[in-house]
C-alpha cells in the first residue's frame, strides 16, 4: 500500500515532467485506435477498390506502429533524466534498486491504465470523426457505415502493455547501472565539451550533397524510383552528422575569432551551445527530419487530392478507351448496340490503327535507338516505347495532306522528347519532318518512359521494318498483328456512364476472348483513383499530425531539459555583473536561432527533394507539377505558423525556467 500511495502522489506532484509524456502517450494510443478502428471496420471491404485502400491502411498502421514504440522510448529517456534527482533522493533516504524497482512498477502500471483509457475512449470518438471525414472525402454513400470492432482495440490494449512493459525494463536497467550519487545528479549532468571532428563533419557534407545531388539530376520516374530511398538514407546520415559534428567544428572555428567571440552576446551563446552540443544537435537533427517527414508526407498526399482531375485527364481523352488486337468492326457494332439497348448516345467515336508497342534502348548518341527484347533494371531509365503508323491512317485522323518520301517520318511526342533532326531505329535512319504536339485521341504526357508514335510513309516500309525486327517467331507471333483503339464519349450522367461501361465490359467478356482487348472507364478510373486518393491523403494528415506533435513534444522536453541546466549559469552570469537585459537577449538569440535552423534545414531538404517528388507523382498520373510546387507551399506555410506557435508556448516554459527567480 505504502508503494501505491507513493506512485500515486509522485503522478501528481511531478506534473511537469509527466504531464508532456502522458499527454504523448496518450495521443499515441488515440492514433493508434482511429486506424485500427477504420482498418477493422467491415465497411473498408465495401469500397471500390478496396484491396488497395486496405493495403495502405495496413501499411500506414505498420509505420505508426513502429513510430509509437521509437518515440515512447524516446519520451521516457526524457522523464527518466527529469526524475534522476528524485530517485536518488529516495535510493539516500533508504530506499533499495528493489524498492525502486517496486515504486516504478506501480508508476507505470497506473500511467498505463490512465494511458490506456483516456486513449482507447478518445481514440473511438476521434475514430468515429475520423471515419466520417474519410467518408465525405470518398464521397460514398449510405453502405458505408460505422461499425465498431473489438479486435481493434484488444490489439491496441496487448500493444502498449507490451511498450509499457519494455518501458518499465529499460527503466529498470538505468536504475541498476548507476549508484545514489549518479542518480542525484544525473538531472544536471551535461554533456563534456566535444572534440571537432573534421572526418565525420566531411562525411556529413559529402553524404548531403550525395542526395541532394541524386535528386537533383534524375531524369525519370523510374530513376526516382531506384535511387528515393537511396537519396533518403543519405540525407538523413549526412543531417545528423552534420549537425552532431559540423556544428561543433563551427562554434570551434568561431571560438577561434577572438573578435567574434569575445563579445558578451557570442561568447555566452557559443560557449553554452559548445557545452552540450553533441545532445543539443542529435535532438535539432531529430526535429529537422521530423519536420522534413511532415512537409514531404503532406506534400504528397495533399499534391495527389488535388491533383486528381490532372491524373484522370492525362490517362482518358474520353469517357471510354478500348485497345484490342483484333480488327475492333465487331466491338465498335457492339458498342452501338449496347448504347441503343440502354438508351444512351455515343459521342465523338473515333478509331486508329497503328502497331505494337516496340521497346527501345536510347544510346548514347541521343538520336539512336537499339530495339531490345529483354530489358534490365539497368536500362529502365533508357528505355523509349515505340509505336508506328502509316501516312494515310495519320492524315484520315488529323485532316490533313502531309507528304513523306521514304527516309521522312514525323513524330508525335506522347512523353519525352524525340531527337531534333534525324531518328536512328536498329542502323535505320529517318529525318524528322515534323514533331506534332497535338494528335486526335492522344495527348502529351509525362511517363515513366519516353514513349513516340512514328508516322511511316507506308505500309510496306512498315512492315519491311517489322521483318528486320522481329526475327524469331515468339516476336513475330506477339508483335507483328497492329493494334486498334477505339475511344467515345457518353452523353449521359457520371452515375449512367459508369453503369454503361459495367454493362459493356459484361458484354465484351461474352463476345471476345480475354486477353485480347484491354477496356478503360474514364469514370470508373476517377472514382476508384479518388478512393487511393483521399485514403492516402487522410493517411498523411494522420502520419503527419502525429510527427508535427512529436517534434513539438522533442521541443518541448529540449526547452525545460536546456531550462534546467542554464538557470544556475544565467543566474551566476547576473551575479558577475551581467544585466537581465543581457541575459534575455542572449536567451532570446540563442533559442531563436536553435529553432529557426531546424526548419531552415528542413525546406531546403524539401526544395532539392521536389523535383524527386515530382517524378514519383508521376508514377500515379500526376503530371502536373504546379499542382505541386502549389501544395508545397502551402504546407510549408502552415507548417511554420504551426511551428512558431510551438517555438512561442515552449519558449516560455524555458523562461520560467531560467529567470524564475527574476519575474
Amino acid at each position: 500500500m505504502f508503494y501505491i500511495k507513493l506512485a500515486l502522489n509522485n503522478l501528481r506532484k511531478n506534473q511537469r515532467a509527466y504531464l508532456p509524456f502522458l499527454i504523448s502517450m496518450i495521443f499515441l494510443v488515440v492514433v493508434t485506435t482511429m486506424t485500427q478502428v477504420i482498418v477493422n471496420n467491415p465497411g473498408m471491404r465495401t469500397l471500390p477498390d478496396s484491396q488497395t485502400a486496405m493495403m495502405m491502411f495496413n501499411l500506414g498502421n505498420i509505420i505508426l506502429l513502429i513510430f509509437a514504440v521509437i518515440f515512447s522510448i524516446y519520451t521516457n529517456s526524457f522523464l527518466l533524466k527529469q526524475r534522476k534527482k528524485e530517485i536518488g533522493l529516495y535510493n539516500v533516504l533508504g530506499l533499495g534498486k528493489r524498492e525502486l524497482y517496486i515504486l516504478m512498477f506501480w508508476e507505470n502500471l497506473f500511467s498505463f491504465i490512465l494511458v490506456l483509457v483516456a486513449g482507447i475512449i478518445s481514440g473511438i470518438i476521434f475514430g468515429r470523426l475520423g471515419f466520417l471525414i474519410l467518408k465525405k472525402m470518398l464521397g460514398i454513400g449510405e453502405a458505408f457505415e460505422f461499425t465498431l470492432a473489438l479486435d481493434g482495440t484488444v490489439m491496441v490494449a496487448l500493444f502498449y502493455a507490451l511498450v509499457f512493459l519494455l518501458l518499465f525494463i529499460i527503466n529498470c536497467l538505468q536504475i541498476s547501472r548507476t549508484n545514489p550519487i549518479q542518480l542525484l545528479y544525473g538531472s544536471k549532468s551535461g554533456e563534456k565539451e566535444p572534440k571537432s571532428r573534421w572526418i565525420m563533419s566531411i562525411i556529413g557534407i559529402i553524404c548531403l550533397a550525395a542526395g541532394y545531388i541524386f535528386a537533383v539530376k534524375i531524369q525519370s520516374p523510374i530513376e526516382a524510383l531506384t535511387y528515393f530511398f537511396v537519396a533518403i538514407i543519405l540525407v538523413i546520415i549526412g543531417t545528423y552528422s552534420l549537425f552532431i559534428s559540423g556544428s561543433i567544428t563551427l562554434l570551434k572555428q568561431l571560438k577561434k575569432r577572438k573578435s567574434y567571440y569575445y563579445q558578451p552576446n557570442h561568447f555566452i551563446s557559443v560557449s553554452n551551445m559548445i557545452y552540450r552540443m553533441k545532445q543539443n544537435a542529435a535532438g535539432l537533427a531529430s526535429i529537422c527530419i521530423l519536420s522534413t517527414m511532415v512537409i514531404v508526407t503532406l506534400t504528397t498526399t495533399g499534391s495527389l487530392y488535388f491533383g486528381q482531375q490532372n491524373m484522370v485527364d492525362s490517362r482518358f481523352t474520353h469517357d471510354i478507351s478500348v485497345s484490342s488486337d483484333l480488327p475492333i468492326a465487331e466491338m465498335e457494332e457492339s458498342a452501338l448496340a449496347t448504347a441503343e439497348e440502354q438508351g444512351v448516345s455515343l459521342e465523338n467515336m473515333q478509331i486508329l490503327e497503328m502497331s505494337q508497342q516496340l521497346s527501345f534502348v536510347r544510346q548514347e548518341d541521343s538520336s539512336k535507338f537499339k530495339l531490345e527484347d529483354h530489358l534490365t533494371v539497368d536500362v529502365l531509365p533508357l528505355i523509349s516505347l515505340m509505336s508506328f503508323m502509316t501516312l494515310d491512317e495519320y492524315n484520315r485522323l488529323a485532316g490533313k495532306q502531309e507528304q513523306l518520301t521514304d527516309n521522312e517520318v514525323i513524330i508525335f511526342e506522347e512523353s519525352g522528347d524525340a531527337p531534333a533532326k534525324t531518328i536512328s531505329l536498329q542502323d535505320q535512319s529517318f529525318e524528322i519532318k515534323e514533331k506534332v504536339s497535338e494528335f486526335v485521341g492522344l495527348q502529351k504526357q509525362n511517363n515513366l518512359s519516353d514513349m513516340f508514335i512514328v508516322v511511316l510513309k507506308d505500309q510496306t516500309i512498315l512492315d519491311g521494318l517489322l521483318d528486320k525486327w522481329l526475327t524469331t517467331p515468339e516476336q513475330e507471333a506477339e508483335l507483328r498483328a497492329p493494334v486498334y483503339n477505339m475511344d467515345f464519349n457518353i452523353a449521359a450522367s457520371p452515375a449512367k456512364r459508369i453503369a454503361f461501361a459495367d454493362i459493356l465490359e459484361q458484354s465484351f467478356a461474352q463476345q471476345f476472348e480475354a486477353g485480347t482487348y484491354r477496356m478503360g472507364s474514364k469514370d470508373k478510373y476517377a472514382r476508384d483513383n479518388r478512393t487511393f486518393a483521399s485514403g492516402f491523403l487522410f493517411l498523411g494528415a494522420i502520419f503527419g499530425v502525429t510527427f508535427t506533435l512529436a517534434t513539438a513534444l522533442i521541443i518541448y522536453y529540449k526547452q525545460v531539459s536546456e531550462g534546467m541546466d542554464d538557470q544556475e549559469r544565467f543566474e551566476i552570469l547576473q551575479k558577475v555583473g551581467m544585466s537581465h537585459r543581457d541575459v534575455k537577449k542572449v536567451i532570446h538569440k540563442q533559442v531563436l536561432m536553435v529553432f529557426l535552423f531546424p526548419l531552415i534545414i528542413a525546406v531546403i531538404h524539401l526544395a532539392f527533394a521536389f523535383r524527386i517528388i515530382c517524378k514519383l507523382l508521376i508514377m500515379f498520373g500526376l503530371t502536373n507539377w504546379h499542382i505541386t510546387l502549389v501544395v508545397a507551399l502551402v504546407v510549408v506555410l502552415i507548417f511554420a505558423f504551426l511551428y512558431f506557435l510551438v517555438y512561442q508556448l515552449t519558449a516560455r516554459s524555458y523562461y520560467q525556467i531560467v529567470e524564475r527567480d527574476h519575474q
